[in-house]
């Protein structure tokens, strides 16, 4: 209260000018309380979450397998096993068996097509066998698949 009685031996423009500089605070305060998470200020729109290359290859993956899961026995006439495969190798660290991969790209881990996909794939350098005979990505692959989920 005492600061409010000295206000009134302020000349009138000085109060002004202090109301208009408090109001200006006021509005920065709530902009900070906004940015900061806070319940209340003044909304801050944020630009939604761009997915990884890596989340996207997931994504399609998932995609492509419930198409399959759809069709039902007519499931085979939707597949890409290479691109599928791909997708596989591309989204693991690097440390999931040959099994693991075809399972995860909707193929049977037992018939021939899968492995004659993956054979295909380290002849033309798309993946490697770690020294441990994981599949991993080449560069030739990532830099293909990034360039291609970064384009979307």
């Amino acid at each position: 209260m005492t600061s409010e009685i000295r206000l009134l031996h302020w000349p009138a423009e000085d109060r002004a000018s202090f109301g208009r500089f408090t109001a200006v605070m006021a509005d920065v305060q709530a902009r900070i309380h906004a940015i900061s998470g806070e319940s209340s200020g003044v909304p801050v729109p944020r630009p939604p979450r761009v997915p990884t290359p890596q989340e996207c290859a997931a994504m399609i993956l998932k995609h492509r397998r419930d198409m399959r899961a759809i069709a039902g026995p007519d499931g085979d006439l939707f597949g890409d096993p290479a691109w599928e495969i791909a997708l596989a190798v591309f989204q693991t660290d690097g440390r999931e068996s040959d099994a693991a991969l075809l399972d995860k790209a909707g193929l049977s881990a037992t018939g021939i097509v899968g492995a004659r996909w993956i054979g295909l794939l380290l002849a033309r350098g798309w993946v490697e066998r770690d020294e441990d005979g994981y599949l991993r990505a080449t560069e030739k692959m990532v830099t293909a698949l990034n360039r291609y989920f970064n384009g979307l």
